[in-house]
C-alpha cells in the first residue's frame, strides 16, 4: 500500500494516511478537513496543500505535489 503525506502550507500542519491511489488519498484528506481537493486547479500562488507519495522503508517528507480546493 501507499502511503501520503499532507502537508497544509499555510497551518504548517501535516497530516498521513494509507490509500489505495493519489484519488483515494485526496478523499480521506478533504474528508478530515471538510473540502474536496484536486490535483488540477488554480494559480500556484494559492497553493494551501501539497501532497507528497511514498512507498514502505525511510522516507523524509518532500510535500511537491500541488492540490487545490474544489469550489
Amino acid at each position: 500500500m501507499t502511503y501520503y503525506d499532507l502537508l497544509i502550507v499555510n497551518e504548517g500542519k501535516t497530516l498521513r494516511t494509507p490509500a489505495m491511489d493519489r484519488s483515494h488519498a485526496l478523499s480521506i484528506f478533504g474528508k478530515e478537513l471538510g473540502i474536496k481537493l484536486m490535483l488540477e486547479g488554480g494559480d500556484m500562488v494559492s497553493v494551501a496543500y501539497l501532497l507528497d507519495e511514498w512507498e514502505i522503508g525511510p522516507h523524509w517528507v518532500n510535500c511537491t505535489i500541488p492540490l487545490y480546493e474544489q469550489g
